[in-house]
């Protein structure tokens, strides 16, 4: 019963982040269109900062479940729990973006911002992976 519950309950945060990324994703274009950063101040770039992860959380988690899928299919051992995983990954892959966008404000980036975006990644699924995260 409890399996069920849980199943219904995936399918159902996918409805919420499918639905949350195509808002994000028109509130992200309705804002570079129409707006500047100047003014619509702090709490617009908040509001822009957020829709902007929630966009990226939603191509990490279909990536992510691509990814396991593809994974799953050359080895059939590895096949549970795709859909929780791709939600920790992804959220944790959702990062990266983010951060090299605010770094990308602050004067540009430079190889070294982006190793040590990729070693922050690499330390976060490295946590997910032995389940501290």
């Amino acid at each position: 019963m409890l399996a069920c519950y849980n199943v219904g309950m995936e399918k159902t945060w996918d409805k919420i982040l499918l639905s949350c990324d195509a808002i994000a994703g028109v509130l992200l274009l309705g804002m570079m269109f129409f707006t500047s950063p100047s003014g619509v101040g702090p709490l617009g770039i908040l509001i822009f900062l957020i829709a902007a992860y929630v966009l990226f959380l939603g191509l990490a988690v279909l990536g992510c479940r691509l990814f396991f899928r593809f994974r799953a299919f050359l080895n059939k051992a590895h096949a549970g729990g795709i859909e929780r995983k791709s939600y920790y990954y992804g959220a944790a892959v959702a990062v990266a973006p983010l951060i090299l966008l605010v770094c990308s404000s602050l004067g540009g980036i430079t190889i070294l911002e982006v190793v040590l975006v990729l070693a922050v990644e690499a330390v976060l699924c490295f946590l997910i992976a032995c389940d501290i995260l």
